[in-house]
């Protein structure tokens, strides 16, 4: 598993303390949610037999993909490209990575639409949670976090049937994600659709 070299370390002590300042408000989107989406790299890019390079790459997009939010809430990725490239052409990183870098963040941008396989591997890293056993608890932190940052009531049966309906349109972009965490995520679809969307 790729351990990282000095751009990686800088990258990691910049958006640490970047995130770290963040708003309580911010229960989902978090300094938590962006060390996981890293690991999640890793373990995708280790399975899809990355190059140390490209890793590299995915792995700092990784760290600056939610930086954005310590600007704005909506257009994040935008907000966190910009954030990118500043710190990276301070720390004299290639310009080439510099655009592979922003082009990986803004592949996140919801929906997806990743072109290579850095972009392919950030989203599904990105997504990653609606393979794990806690999602039902992920996803009620995501509501909390969007109506307090928008003032806005959800209704519970909302949320849910909303869900459902984006765990089923969803999809993996890599080998991994298809083969490992789409068959990960059909069981919580199945577990997410009986407890809170078959209560008639």
């Amino acid at each position: 598993m790729y351990q990282g070299n000095k751009y990686v370390l800088q990258v990691e002590e910049f958006v640490t303390d970047l995130l770290c300042d963040l708003s309580e408000n911010l229960c989902y989107h978090n300094l938590k949610h962006t060390k996981e989406v890293v690991e999640a790299c890793k373990t995708i890019a280790s399975n899809c037999s990355l190059p140390a390079s490209d890793t590299e790459i995915v792995i700092i997009a990784a760290w600056f993909h939610d930086s954005g939010h310590a600007v704005t809430y909506f257009g994040h990725e935008e907000a966190g490209t910009k954030i990118a490239r500043d710190f990276l052409k301070k720390i004299h990183y290639p310009e080439s990575k510099i655009n592979q870098v922003v082009n990986c963040i803004l592949a996140t941008h919801y929906p997806p639409k990743p072109q290579n396989e850095l972009q392919r591997i950030l989203c599904d890293a990105d997504m990653y949670h609606l393979s794990l056993d806690d999602y039902e608890s992920r996803s009620f932190s995501l509501r909390k976090e969007i109506e307090t940052v928008t003032s806005t009531e959800i209704p519970k049966q909302y949320w849910c049937n909303k869900n459902v309906e984006f765990l089923k349109d969803h999809c993996y972009f890599t080998s991994y994600g298809k083969k490992v965490l789409q068959f990960l995520k059909e069981k919580n679809l199945k577990k997410y659709f009986l407890l809170h969307c078959n209560n008639s």
